[in-house]
């Protein structure tokens, strides 16, 4: 259904006259975070956990396997455990919220190239930018930054640079070659073909340019629409506003991402404060927290430290 000009100012009109003021709870909270972010790429990929309480735990990612066991008929024992892994990780959920002037003429021209009614268009912005903003600070945070936004939360980068089962810090970005032997550092039960690389675009370019430069195809690494999409037989995962020269290597499912189960959203647009500035005010109240789930299934590297890399040159099934 296309939407006027006219039908878009009557429902706007009644969207800022009315205003908004919401708690949703449970399965609809739910339902607003899994839109909000499916908005960011990466971010739509990882574990997602929704929390009942501001602190407490979740199962570590589970790497059990041969539990299969010839039944013995009524010599059985059943002497099976939890499927799931015993162990857990801790979580506490830190409140963050969102706040934005959205622009009169931005939701206009939103809803007439989308189709939606007014209402449909504000939230979607509001949700987008909620996923951007939770992707950023859930790789990048770090509570020691000067950054007002980065200093809220510690984000996977902090907590695998500081834990994780291999970690590099090198002089400059390793090669391929060096991305490769790191594979195998981790030990085998952790690691399967699920397994990814993160990294910012720039960081990506650098091994487009590595593989280009090469006399010689090593057959280690593939690029396809100008950029790098498999390491050592291993998905690149190319993460927006990914912190430059750092890498991950860890599955989706190791990466959680915990939400409160409450969501406030609040509209305001009729006061004499939104009439000057031609906008309407809106409040988005969320609490997470971002979790790595097995500290044994993640290796760091970045090119911020003193590391030598090794020199010698090893061709595979040389």
């Amino acid at each position: 259904m296309t939407m006027t000009n006219e039908m878009i100012l009557k429902q706007f009109q009644e969207v800022t006259k009315a205003g908004n003021d919401v708690t949703l709870r449970d399965d609809n909270a739910r339902a607003f975070i899994l839109d909000a972010v499916g908005n960011a790429d990466t971010l739509a990929k990882l574990y997602h956990h929704f929390a009942t309480s501001g602190t407490g735990t979740i199962d570590k990612l589970g790497v059990k396997s041969r539990r299969t066991k010839t039944h013995k008929g009524i010599n059985t024992t059943p002497d099976g455990t939890d499927i799931a892994d015993e162990d857990s990780v801790a979580f506490t959920l830190l409140q963050l919220y969102l706040d934005a002037w959205i622009k009169n003429d931005n939701v206009f021209y939103t809803a007439r190239t989308r189709g939606q009614d007014v209402r449909q268009a504000i939230t979607s912005l509001m949700q987008k930018q909620f996923a951007v903003d939770i992707q950023d600070l859930g790789f990048n945070g770090d509570t020691t930054s000067l950054d007002d936004f980065l200093k809220q939360k510690d984000g996977f980068i902090k907590k695998a640079k500081a834990n994780a089962a291999s970690t590099h810090s090198y002089t400059k970005l390793p090669r391929i070659q060096t991305l490769t032997k790191i594979t195998g550092e981790l030990e085998s039960k952790y690691v399967n073909s699920t397994f990814k690389w993160f990294m910012s675009r720039a960081t990506n370019l650098n091994y487009v340019a590595e593989v280009q430069n090469r006399q010689t195809n090593l057959g280690d690494a593939t690029i396809q629409n100008g950029v790098i999409t498999m390491i050592a037989g291993y998905e690149v995962e190319i993460v927006d506003n990914m912190e430059n020269d750092v890498i991950l290597f860890t599955p989706y499912e190791n990466l959680a991402v915990v939400f409160g189960f409450e969501v406030k959203y609040v509209t305001a647009g009729s006061d004499s404060t939104a009439v000057a500035k031609q906008a309407t005010y809106h409040f988005l109240l969320q609490s997470a927290d971002f979790v790595i789930r097995e500290d044994k299934a993640i290796a760091y590297i970045d090119a911020n430290g003193e590391e030598v890399e090794d020199e010698v040159e090893v061709i595979p099934g040389g």
